[in-house]
């Protein structure tokens, strides 16, 4: 079966704290359920609002606690020396799967740029680098053009998280058919197995993992309708709002997110009321 990894909220506490025994029993409950790859760190994380320090203690504990899962860590800078430092300073812990680096933000370099960007990224580390295009939060994107120069260049680089156009999985796959490409749009994953993606990298595994799994098995079969529906309500109002509301109600987490992210609002909120008695009820 194609792989899935859940992209993990940060869960926290009242004071700003990481709530630890939260996010074990979030991740107890994924791993009875089958799921045994997590992206630590990503946007879903809230990476942003981070300490490094508490970035690497949160790969520290998760890994500990689970060391027979996957991990993929988010490295969501874009300076391309601050990349650098942040991979070094996972250095010693060698459970690390591989490192999901984002296309520079804000800045909007052109393609030379990102393509300057990551190779110096892969000749900075042995480590397995991922790179994360997302052109509707980077304001900009990586072409195909340039993922397969990378990964051509350095054996380091084995793959990424497409949020971008789908036909550039097919000029990539037919490229590079042992580069390994991740959707990381849940509500386009059958149209995503048909592009040959190797994975999905997930928000919606949280609340349901084993209907992402039903249809990464039984594709052909399939209606993804109900997988449409719920990545469409968690995708109303910013990323991880929703899914941390979900997630508090079904009694594992906290609502808290860090600013500037707030919870979601009351209309929102009464949508989700029969979304959550169904899963409550499982």
């Amino acid at each position: 079966m194609k792989e899935i990894f859940t992209a993990l909220i940060t869960p926290f506490n009242q004071d700003q704290s990481i709530d630890y025994p939260g996010l074990f029993r979030l991740l107890d409950k994924l791993i009875h359920e089958g799921n045994k790859s997590f992206v630590l760190c990503g946007t879903t994380g809230e990476t942003s609002t981070l300490k490094l320090e508490e970035r690497r203690v949160l790969a520290e504990r998760i890994l500990d606690k689970y060391p027979h899962i996957r991990v993929i860590i988010g490295i969501c800078s874009n300076c391309t020396a601050e990349v650098i430092r942040h991979i070094q300073m996972y250095k010693d812990n060698q459970a690390i799967y591989a490192f999901l680096v984002i296309v520079p933000y804000y800045i909007k370099p052109n393609q030379e740029g990102i393509y300057r960007h990551f190779d110096m990224i892969g000749a900075s580390t042995d480590k397995k680098i991922m790179i994360y295009n997302i052109p509707s939060r980077c304001g900009v994107g990586i072409t195909p053009s340039t993922v397969i120069r990378l990964a051509t260049k350095h054996q380091n680089i084995i793959g990424m998280k497409q949020c971008g156009p789908l036909d550039d999985i097919k000029i990539i796959k037919k490229a590079l058919p042992h580069f390994k490409v991740y959707l990381g749009d849940d509500h386009l994953l059958l149209e995503g197995l048909q592009y040959h993606i190797d994975g999905l990298i997930s928000v919606t595994s949280h609340i349901d993992y084993p209907l992402i799994e039903r249809i990464m098995q039984k594709r052909k079969q399939y209606d993804d309708a109900h997988l449409k529906i719920l990545s469409q309500f968690l995708f109303k109002e910013p990323n991880p709002a929703p899914v941390k509301y979900i997630l508090s109600e079904m009694g594992y987490i906290q609502n808290i997110l860090r600013s500037p992210l707030t919870s979601i609002t009351p209309q929102l909120q009464q949508e989700l009321e029969s979304l959550i008695e169904n899963y409550q009820k499982k």
